[in-house]
């Protein structure tokens, strides 16, 4: 299978929320140049092709200075060209300044995920944040300015403190803002977490299912769609790169903590940063079975609301997903959580909510 999506992971940040989980250390200047020149020799050592979609996350990229992105950026540009269909670049509202943006848009970045969380200061504290909303709208209102025509911010709900009324506070702040594409998650306490330690209780179920509803009455009402779990556009605005992911395509990953799939096996790079600058950046290279490979392509499907293309799935494997999945799939096309239609394999809008206990049943023995 052809790879032509490319993330690159920078690590650093200028504080440490309290949620995150990510492969991330704190902002030094030295350490982050060393990594910029380890992380070139990477890049240097793939095949010189154009990628369809470049993702740069973190950690928080546009925690760099002005050179460090634009040496980044540098390096990164072998791989763009016109058949490079989305070039993402992650920023935090309160380091995505002008320059760098003008920067970003030179080097023919088209579009910006934006760490907003939330339009309320009292929660962004609450969770370690160290914008201000203002910041926020101003980031957006800049890069719209600047003739980014795909914004993306990342929200979240079920913060410490947050109450329903400022998840509404949050959805009317969106309807005036140039946003065509929001990834909104509920919080989800992840071990090693600061929010962990402190026993935070994330919402109950309930309260979960009628947030999230809320969620998505309001953004289709907008004239969002909800295209995954958590995903929601405007028109043709969906993340191509994200979707490499869910249609589990061939993906490469570059620097500390990054995961390549290329056809039945998994590279891992380390999350130890003297390890990687040391050139010791492969941690783990795992070959999956057929039926490892054949799963996780269906638990990532199925996170889409257009679910599995089954003939993708045949051609991929020569197998049907019947043969593979047989009484699974049955089961759960008889209780109406799956359906068959237009030759895919999908979750209906009342089951996606509840898709991790589905594929319990279609795990590999």
């Amino acid at each position: 299978m052809k790879t032509d999506s490319l993330y690159i992971h920078i690590p650093f940040c200028d504080h440490i929320c309290s949620y995150c989980d990510f492969a991330k250390v704190f902002y030094k200047e030295d350490v982050a140049n060393q990594y910029l020149r380890r992380l070139a020799k990477e890049l240097a050592g793939i095949k010189r092709q154009v990628m369809k979609t470049i993702y740069i996350g973190g950690g928080t990229p546009s925690a760099l200075t002005y050179e460090q992105l634009e040496y980044l950026l540098k390096r990164v540009e072998r791989f763009v060209g016109k058949r490079t269909k989305e070039f993402t670049v992650e920023v935090n509202p309160e380091s995505a300044t002008i320059d760098k943006l003008e920067l970003l848009k030179k080097y023919h970045v088209n579009r910006l995920s934006i760490g907003v969380q939330s339009f309320q200061d009292h929660l962004l504290h609450m969770i370690g944040r160290k914008h201000y909303s203002y910041q926020a709208i101003e980031v957006i209102e800049n890069a719209y300015k600047l003739g980014f025509e795909n914004i993306s911010i990342d929200m979240m709900y079920g913060l410490p403190m947050q109450q329903e009324e400022d998840l509404m506070h949050d959805l009317e702040r969106i309807f005036e803002l140039p946003i065509n594409h929001i990834s909104y998650y509920s919080l989800i306490l992840e071990e090693g977490t600061i929010l962990n330690y402190k026993h935070y209780q994330p919402l109950d179920d309930e309260t979960d299912k009628r947030w999230n509803d809320i969620i998505d009455d309001r953004l289709h009402k907008m004239g969002f769609h909800k295209y995954e779990v958590s995903n929601y556009a405007k028109g043709e605005h969906e993340s191509f790169h994200n979707k490499a992911y869910w249609h589990y395509h061939n993906y490469l990953g570059v620097g500390i903590g990054a995961t390549s799939k290329i056809d039945d096996k998994i590279i891992s790079h380390s999350r130890n940063m003297t390890k990687y600058l040391n050139g010791e950046n492969i941690e783990q290279i795992e070959t999956q079975t057929s039926e490892d490979t054949m799963f996780n392509h269906l638990m990532m499907s199925l996170r889409l609301v257009d679910g599995l293309d089954l003939e993708d799935f045949y051609q991929r494997y020569q197998k049907h997903v019947e043969d593979v999945f047989g009484h699974q799939l049955q089961k759960h096309l008889d209780k109406g959580d799956l359906v068959i239609e237009d030759h895919h394999l999908r979750t209906t809008p009342a089951s996606i909510a509840y898709l991790n206990d589905i594929l319990v049943d279609f795990l590999p023995e």
